[in-house]
């Protein structure tokens, strides 16, 4: 699978070279929203906060739409078929997939954010250790995500077109589950659903509770993924709808 990884990360980066003049302007726009809501909530909370959180919501957006981009696009294709007759699950050619988005995603946003740190004078911690602990509470948030993103791309095997759901859902996450600002009420409670309070509490005050939280939500929403998908799968096989677009 190493191999099969780095051949396609290989191949997807000289893709990103073709077309460096669309992903130069496509980076811009994520520079101006990120510096904007950072000065715009830096007399709220700490910068670095905020941009742990924003990082973490770069990555977590693809984990909710890139899952059903790629069930979208074998089903269009046709290769889901050959997937699906082969010695390999689509389970595990999904999962190859998200660890190449992964590979791409860090090659296309440490130079954002680095630009961005600089930018908004971003005090980083001054302990390399709290802040590499920080970076692995990001990237656990961003692992567990991917498992959510499995729930809504087990859609696809049910209804011809669901990728509009998932930029509703990436919005939702950035506006009401505590990355921007902690929510009161309903909306409080429903961004609770989402792993970003427990994160932003951890990155506020480092706790055992608030770390094993991350990966109790990484736990339930694989497991409820995983299953929901393949359940999906099993539906889709047996009524024949691997064909539709």
């Amino acid at each position: 699978m190493i191999k099969e990884i780095q051949r396609e990360f290989k191949r997807q980066l000289q893709e990103m070279v073709q077309f460096k003049f669309n992903l130069i302007f496509a980076n811009f726009g994520i520079l101006i929203m990120v510096s904007s809501y950072i000065q715009y909530f830096q007399g709220t909370q700490d910068k670095f906060l905020l941009l742990c959180l924003l990082f973490t919501w770069y990555f977590t957006s693809h984990s909710v739409s890139h899952p059903t981009f790629f069930i979208e696009d074998d089903l269009y294709d046709r290769t889901l078929i050959s997937v699906v007759q082969s010695n390999k699950s689509v389970l595990y050619v999904l999962i190859f997939k998200i660890i190449v988005q992964i590979l791409i995603d860090l090659v296309k946003a440490i130079p954002i954010f680095i630009v961005l740190a600089v930018l908004n004078q971003i005090h980083f911690p001054e302990n390399i250790l709290i802040l590499l602990i920080d970076l692995l509470a990001c990237f656990i948030t961003i692992v567990s995500v991917y498992g959510f993103g499995f729930c809504i791309s087990s859609l696809c095997f049910v209804f011809h077109r669901t990728s509009s759901i998932t930029a509703l859902i990436s919005y939702f996450m950035l506006y009401f589950t505590g990355i921007l600002a902690p929510l009161d009420g309903a909306l409080g409670y429903i961004g609770r659903l989402f792993p970003y309070y427990a994160l932003r509490e951890f990155i506020t005050t480092p706790s055992y509770l608030d770390f094993m939280w991350l990966i109790m939500y990484g736990v339930i929403y694989w497991l409820i993924g995983t299953i929901l998908f393949s359940y999906t799968l099993k539906i889709a096989k047996k009524q024949g709808s691997l064909f539709h677009v």
